[in-house]
């Protein structure tokens, strides 16, 4: 992944320093447009392995609704959380063990042996920590990928800016091509600070509440699993 990532970082600079026939300066740039977001994935390509990058891009779904899984399968664990702890206290535990063994959730199942087996607090924790690891390494890599987007974008415009800059120092006397050269250096400043603070940031803080609501979650269960193990040993 790191090769590809360098031959596109190649690529970009090579396209960027391209000759084009257009002399005219629009609200678009295909030059510009393709250094900010080719230059910026191919950093991205270069710092991760190839796995982080796809998980980077199908990270994309969980902000269209109803695609998404990450924010509607918390929902379902909190749903399957209170009703275990409803049927667990009102003595259905027959009932509790079944949803627990139907649950699609590691942190549901782990949550019932360990109130079944009346772990002490430091089972508990440490089960629910591995749950909260595996949570962050599967996502957490994505994250700091569009963060890390965030701030590459707007660097990836300045190169394009200097690229433009300097076919127009090198126009400025044959007086050809200087309007695409004026167009790439305006343009690709702001198509990279536009990326960057406008998509690649607000997707990245997204994706990281929708972590944190996770991890609430999980942290929720392992409460529940305090508060039932006591109850039984009340009742006891």
């Amino acid at each position: 992944m790191q090769l590809i990532g360098l031959a596109l970082l190649v690529f970009v600079i090579w396209f960027g320093f391209g000759d084009r026939a257009d002399t005219t300066i629009s609200a678009f740039d295909m030059h510009a447009l393709v250094m900010v977001l080719g230059g910026s994935s191919a950093a991205i390509m270069v710092s991760s392995s190839a796995r982080n990058t796809w998980r980077t891009v199908a990270a994309l779904r969980e902000v269209i609704p109803s695609v998404g899984t990450l924010s509607r399968d918390t929902e379902a664990l909190e749903e399957e959380r209170a009703q275990i702890v409803t049927l667990w206290s009102e003595g259905r535990r027959a009932q509790a063990v079944e949803l627990s063994e139907r649950s699609a959730f590691p942190a549901v199942r782990r949550m019932l042996q360990l109130v079944m087996g009346r772990a002490p607090e430091e089972a508990t924790k440490a089960a629910f920590t591995e749950l909260s690891h595996a949570e962050l390494s599967r996502w957490q890599p994505a994250i700091g990928s569009w963060e890390l987007l965030s701030k590459l974008a707007p660097s990836f415009g300045m190169v394009g800016t200097i690229t433009g800059m300097i076919q127009l120092f090198r126009t400025l006397g044959e007086d050809t091509n200087m309007g695409a050269a004026i167009s790439l250096a305006l343009l690709a400043t702001l198509y990279g600070v536009a990326f960057g603070a406008g998509v690649a940031g607000p997707i990245g803080h997204f994706l990281r509440n929708l972590l944190d609501e996770r991890l609430g979650a999980l942290e929720r269960c392992e409460q529940s699993v305090a508060a039932l193990i006591a109850q039984s040993a009340r009742g006891a």
